[in-house]
């Protein structure tokens, strides 16, 4: 008798367990148990064919499935003779991913954004059955106002959701998420790419820092500029071009100007355009009071952030350093302009992030790292989210039936 029970439970187990590999492959209507749609939710999902028919496979955050190797246990090779195969794919919400052509992220490639639904979509025509590099991480979605700071004590204070400091070997912070940024042409390291990767904090990597100046970044051959932007491509991270001196980021022969026009040729993606903006041709033109004079730099500020937008119309912008001028020493002048761009440059959804540059005679902080009353006032000012929608680029969602 005990052996007939043994056998009976046996055969119900071999039923159960293949009726979870049934499951677990086909997959086709997203109708999952609780435990197989938990780990969807976190998971990419890759297809063969179109509206993620059969076959496909379910691939990990954080991995970077390539044959490239740094010698890195993150990199791992696309599974099941995936590679080059790929046409349609699902990418959960809170997360972002990055396909490309060549198995060190260049050639053709994309970054798609999942922040407020999942995206189900069949991949545009030209990285259809030409994808050989994949990562999938989580994005984070911060409020668009941001610190733009050396000191981490400034940082703590002035409690924005994100920072950056000009570098990349920094760290988040809690509830303060940290952007790195390749400052010159010689981070664009092997090394440094390691260290980014190694940052599973990482989403976003800003670029060089005023390439147009020589005292910052100065590089004056694009070709150099282009390769080395190209080598962070690795990284798998979300990529920010150069941030150039205010005056310089369109218009014929201008730096950045030629550096898209190069960077599209080779097939460089660049995700959003980085800015400076201070007001510079201006500085002594001021009006009656001060609350006129803030309106009027307002008016400047917007007329040359909308002219990059004009020229870059499918690019989000940062602005990554900005303020009234540092030749304006009147708080009040500082305090409305801060006002009058941060309400604007929230309503325009193509603005995705932005940071004051506090100018030495009003700093943010004081020598005890506490905040000025103009720091006070930033840290004050409310902000909405970075993304206000997904980025899906020039994919197709697929319909629902």
């Amino acid at each position: 008798m005990q052996k007939k029970i043994l056998y009976f439970n046996t055969i119900i187990i071999l039923i159960l367990l293949t009726s979870f590999v049934e499951i677990t492959h086909e997959y086709d209507d997203w109708s999952l148990n609780t435990t197989l749609q938990n780990q969807a939710d976190k998971q990419l999902c890759i297809s063969q064919t179109a509206n993620l028919g059969m076959p496909k496979i379910m691939l990990s955050p954080d991995t970077i499935y390539t044959s490239y190797s740094l010698k890195n246990k993150l990199f791992k090779l696309i599974p099941n003779d995936f590679e080059d195969k790929a046409i349609s794919f699902h990418l959960p919400k809170g997360f972002m991913v990055v396909f490309a052509e060549h198995k060190d992220g260049t050639g053709e490639s994309a970054c798609y954004v999942a922040s407020e639904t999942d995206i189900k979509a069949n991949l545009p025509k030209r990285l259809q059955n030409n994808i050989s590099y994949v990562r999938c991480i989580a994005i984070n979605n911060p409020s668009k106002k941001g610190t733009a700071q050396i000191q981490l004590e400034t940082v703590k204070a002035a409690k924005a959701d994100w920072f950056y400091g000009w570098s990349l070997n920094k760290s988040s912070l809690p509830n303060q998420h940290y952007v790195p940024m390749t400052w010159g042409k010689g981070s664009c390291t092997d090394e440094n790419i390691q260290l980014l990767i190694g940052n599973k904090d990482a989403d976003h990597l800003l670029s060089f820092n005023e390439p147009d100046n020589k005292s910052q970044a100065n590089i004056l051959d694009f070709s150099v500029a282009v390769e080395s932007y190209k080598m962070m491509q690795k990284t798998g991270l979300r990529l920010g071009s150069p941030a150039l001196t205010q005056g310089h980021a369109f218009g014929e022969g201008k730096w950045l100007t030629q550096f898209m026009e190069l960077a599209k040729k080779e097939n460089a993606r660049v995700d959003f355009i980085a800015l400076h903006w201070y007001d510079w041709g201006n500085q002594t033109n001021n009006k009656a009071t001060d609350e006129e004079t803030a309106a009027a730099i307002l008016k400047r500020f917007i007329n040359y952030i909308e002219k990059v937008h004009a020229t870059y119309p499918d690019k989000p912008i940062w602005i990554t350093e900005f303020n009234a001028n540092i030749n304006r020493t009147s708080e009040e002048i500082h305090k409305n302009f801060m006002t009058l761009a941060t309400e604007w440059m929230d309503d325009q959804t193509f603005i995705e992030r932005y940071a004051y540059f506090f100018p030495k005679p009003l700093p943010e902080t004081n020598t005890d790292n506490s905040l000025t009353e103009l720091g006070k006032y930033w840290a004050n000012i409310k902000s909405k989210r970075s993304f206000s929608k997904n980025i899906i680029g020039d994919a197709e969602i697929i319909k629902k039936k």
